[in-house]
């Protein structure tokens, strides 16, 4: 694998891999600045969505791959001062600056120059490696620090941060953090499976003790210059009304549809009750018949059964009197 291949992968933009999740935070339709977007794997998907992509990398290899997607290209080192010159006065509604950072010696400074860039009421996305991800520790608790060709220790990063670091950067570069994002992955399906579950149960716990961030292992932070917090909150406020606005709205079309769905299902059950109503009728209909037939049978039986009585008292005595004429005529 080339060095820029490690850095070349594919994601549903749609779905919940960390690449996705970091897009869902670009406002659509804005001018992006991308820095060190390695074989383009966001860059592509910023395109497909109609933004217009500048982009800033130094590998040659990703240069040569990203010249075929369309995209403004600036073929300079980050910690190079010389690399801002081709962005004097322009401005970016989104910087992306995500598995970057860690690449520098001085973020602090490229930092400080990206505030030039960012639009009035624009916004600097970045995502870093959690160097406190406990599959880390757990690999310092085996004595291990080991770099490797990918991951969160990637031989090529030279800067860690953790959550509040990277906070007391930000600020002390006139950045102010707005929202935090976690990729929570769990250790076992991490490059340090094997340094965790060498620990024992009570080491295990010992170290999850009163830890919530312990699965960390990357931190996305969008952050926005200090210069104007106010007119970014007040525009904030703004967008969260029209979202709640949206789904207000959403909410109603839902409302109606079930409210007409629920008329339906009333009126099938009234249908439904008036129909069972009157079966039920008929059905008393149907036992009064039968009760009326029972009764009608049940005096026809008797009936019967007294003429069937009278028939057998009355057969002797029509046979004696058979019997007295016959004797009378033989007499």
């Amino acid at each position: 694998m080339s060095d820029i291949g490690r850095y070349d992968y594919a994601f549903d933009p749609d779905g919940e891999a960390w690449a996705a999740r970091l897009l869902r935070r670009v406002p659509p339709g804005g001018t992006v600045l991308e820095l060190g977007p390695g074989p383009g794997a966001m860059t592509r998907v910023l395109l497909a969505r109609g933004h217009r992509v500048t982009v800033v990398e130094n590998d040659p290899q990703a240069l040569a791959v990203l010249a075929t997607l369309g995209v403004e290209l600036n073929a300079g080192d980050l910690e190079d001062a010389h690399c801002w010159d081709a962005f004097a006065g322009r401005r970016f509604d989104t910087v992306l600056a995500c598995d970057v950072l860690e690449h520098l010696r001085q973020p602090e400074d490229v930092l400080r120059r990206l505030g030039e860039f960012v639009a009035p009421m624009g916004r600097l996305l970045i995502s870093v490696p959690n160097i406190a991800y406990a599959g880390v520790v757990a690999a310092l608790r085996n004595g291990v620090f080991d770099y490797s060709d990918k991951g969160l220790l990637d031989r090529t990063h030279v800067h860690f941060f953790t959550r509040r670091s990277l906070e007391k950067t930000l600020l002390g570069c006139d950045w102010t953090p707005r929202i935090w994002e976690a990729h929570r992955e769990p250790m076992e399906n991490s490059e340090f499976a094997g340094y965790w579950s060498a620990l024992s149960d009570a080491q295990r716990q010992s170290l999850l003790a009163n830890w919530p961030d312990f699965d960390v292992y990357q931190w996305m932070v969008l952050a926005t210059p200090a210069v104007d917090p106010m007119a970014w909150d007040v525009s904030e406020a703004r967008a969260r009304a029209d979202r709640l606005h949206g789904e207000l709205q959403a909410l109603m079309q839902v409302h109606q549809h079930e409210h007409a769905s629920l008329l339906e299902h009333q009126k099938a059950m009234a249908q439904a009750r008036e129909t069972l109503g009157d079966f039920q009728s008929e059905v008393q209909a149907l036992h009064r018949a039968a009760e009326r037939l029972r009764a009608e049978k049940a005096a026809a039986e008797a009936e019967s059964q007294a003429l069937r009585l009278a028939a057998e008292h009355a057969w002797p005595a029509r046979w004696r009197r058979r019997l007295v004429r016959w004797r009378l005529l033989r007499g």
